[in-house]
This record gives C-alpha cells, structure tokens and sequence, in this order.
C-alpha cells in the first residue's frame, strides 16, 4: 500500500509539472504579440549600442623591456665606489632609496606623466622618407581630428587645431594655444597606453598602446620607450655627470697652464744658452718647478678624469629590448549588429519573466 501511495504521489507531481510547463506555453503563445515587440526592442537597443560604441579597427602593439638599475653590479666597481663616495655621488653599494624616483609605484607615475609625453611628443620621428615631430604625425594620422576636433551637430569642427603645426621648442616655451592642444592630445594618448608587468613576480614590463594606426602605434610605443630610456639615464646619472663636466673643465684650465709653462721654459732654456744675466739660471729652476707642479696635477687630474667617465659608464642603468614591437599588429574590427542576438534573447527573457510575474500576481489577486 505505501509503494502504491508513493507511486500516485510521484504521478500526480509529474502530471502537474506537465500542466505547469504546458500553461507557460499557453501564456507564451496568448502574449506572443507582446513577446515580438520586446525582441524587437531587444534587437534595436543592441544596434544603437552598437553604433554608439562604433569604433574604427583598432591596433594593438607591445615592447617587452627590462631595467636594470646597476644596483648588482655596484658591490664589484672596487675602487670606483670609493671614488663615487669622495665625490658625494649616493648609492654605492647601498640599498635603493625609499623617496627614490623610480623606485615602486613611482615607475608607472612616471611614464604616465605630463613631462615624459612632451618630450616624446616633440621627438622627430621618421615615417617613411619624411621626418616630422611625433605629434604632427599623430594629428594626422589619428582619430583625433574626427573626434575630439572633429564638431558635432551642434559644435563646427575646430579648423585651428586641426590644422595647427608645431614647431621643435621646448615646452616651457609653448604659447597657450600650443599648451590647450597639448593637453588634449596627452589626455588621449594617455588612455591608449598602458605600462603593466609581465607578471607579479617579474621586473619584466609590457608598454602597450593602441590606436586607429597601425604605424602610428609602432611609432609611438618604440619613441615613448626611447624618451623613456633617455629620462631614466639622465635623472641616475645627473650627480656623475655634473661631477664629470666640473673635472673637466678643471682638466682643461690644467692643460691651458701646463701649455703656458711649456713655452715659457722652452723660450727660458733657449735664452740662457748665451745669457750673461747671474739670474737666468734661477728663473729656469723656478720654472722648471712650476712646470713639473703642473704637469704632476694635470696628470692626476687625467686619471680622476677618466675614472669618472668609467664610473658613469657603470651608473648607466640597462635597458634589455626582449620583444620589439614588429608589423602587422594585432587588429580588433568592431561591426554594427555583432550583438543582436544577445539583445534579442535579453528582450525575450525579461518580457517572459514580466508575463509570468503578471500572471502570478494576477492569479494571487483572485
């Protein structure tokens, strides 16, 4: 008997799953005009996202790097630290500062600041046979004047910037104008570039940008990287180079001295062969002193020389290029329509829901 209970129970349960499945397409089939319209308006809604989001094919290029600061190699300079020591030239042997420039978060702030992209963005640059400063190439070769200066139904197209070319300056010269149009080309080439490590546990990084260029994206990954390298070599070794160019403008005004002592004992000696004067050969001693002084401090002032020109070879930090960036880019096309079928299927489902939803109230309500 209770077999025969559990049997039934089990029927009847199957039997009303069936009769509920079976008014769900009853209900589907009664509001199928209401269905329709929904997936149309799913359909519509996917294609005007589609065209707000339309973008032209867009290239995507990558340089893999590494940056060695020196740092390993200081402990092995031997007698150059001790002469970066005497010469007040830090970080000989020491740790990396906690206030450094380039030290943690700081690397990424970097690259990513407002300096770094002017001085990238005034290089020339080679396309082709023709050489131009980087950001006339990009204003004439990216979106920008269709988009940023490129007007709309209620604004005209900025002509002025559009047809604006820079001259080679310095930034800190730039006129307003050239500061505002500036701006704007740093604000969008900033969201097209991106600076990420390999992985977490790697010094590896990835410089990567992408454009409506697909040249234009080579150029601008290798010349960001370029300013990069020559920024980075220019803030470690500014102490040792300040020190070097002081050492040898020393070296030169020894040489000048040392030149002058040269000819005056040359004239001297010559002058003494027949010289009748009881004074003479004291003149020539003296100068003979004088020379041998200036020549001693102008060769010790040889060696410091160059081992400061050894010392800045060793405070040069490496930049190891490991995968350049090489034609044809990868390339992402972005179509209008792509997306309906999604938009479609989200119009059928939130509408089922609202109709079953409906019909459950309803039912309660009664």
């Amino acid at each position: 008997m209770a077999e025969t209970q559990i049997i039934q129970e089990e029927q009847i349960s199957t039997k009303d799953l069936f009769k509920k499945i079976i008014g769900v397409f009853r209900l589907i089939g009664s509001e199928w005009r209401l269905l329709l319209i929904s997936i149309a308006l799913g359909t519509l809604i996917s294609i005007l996202l589609d065209i707000k989001n339309f973008k032209e094919s867009q290239f995507y290029g990558e340089i893999q790097f590494n940056l060695e600061s020196g740092s390993a190699n200081q402990n092995q300079m031997g007698g150059f630290a001790g002469l970066a020591n005497a010469f007040g030239v830090g970080g000989m042997g020491g740790g990396a500062q906690s206030n450094d420039l380039f030290s943690g978060g700081n690397f990424n702030l970097v690259i990513a600041s407002k300096t770094l992209y002017e001085r990238a963005l005034m290089k020339e640059v080679t396309v082709g046979n023709r050489k131009m400063l980087f950001i006339n190439y990009y204003k004439d070769s990216s979106d920008i004047k269709r988009k940023e200066w490129g007007g709309d139904f209620f604004h005209e197209p900025n002509k002025a910037a559009i047809n604006f070319r820079f001259t080679p300056k310095s930034p800190e010269k730039f006129t307003k104008v050239e500061n505002e149009l500036m701006a704007t080309i740093y604000e969008k080439l900033l969201a097209q570039t991106e600076l990420k490590p390999l992985d977490k546990n790697s010094s590896i990084m990835i410089l990567s940008a992408t454009t409506n260029n697909e040249m234009l994206t080579k150029i601008w990954v290798e010349t960001l990287l370029k300013t990069l390298e020559e920024f980075y070599v220019e803030v470690r070794t500014k102490k040792t180079r300040d020190i070097y160019d002081i050492q040898v403008e020393r070296l030169n005004e020894l040489q000048s001295k040392l030149n002058a002592t040269d000819r005056q004992l040359a004239i001297t000696t010559f002058q003494n062969i027949n010289a009748v004067d009881p004074t003479a050969p004291m003149r020539q001693q003296q100068l003979n002193r004088n020379n041998t002084f200036v020549s001693n401090q102008y060769y010790t002032q040889m060696a410091t020389v160059e081992n400061l020109r050894m010392l800045l070879i060793h405070n040069t930090p490496l930049f190891t290029l490991l995968q350049p960036v090489r034609l044809p880019l990868l390339r992402k096309d972005y179509t209008v329509g792509g997306s309906t079928k999604i938009g479609a299927f989200l119009g059928f489902f939130l509408c089922l829901m609202y109709i079953i939803i409906r019909k459950t109230y309803q039912e309660l309500m009664s």
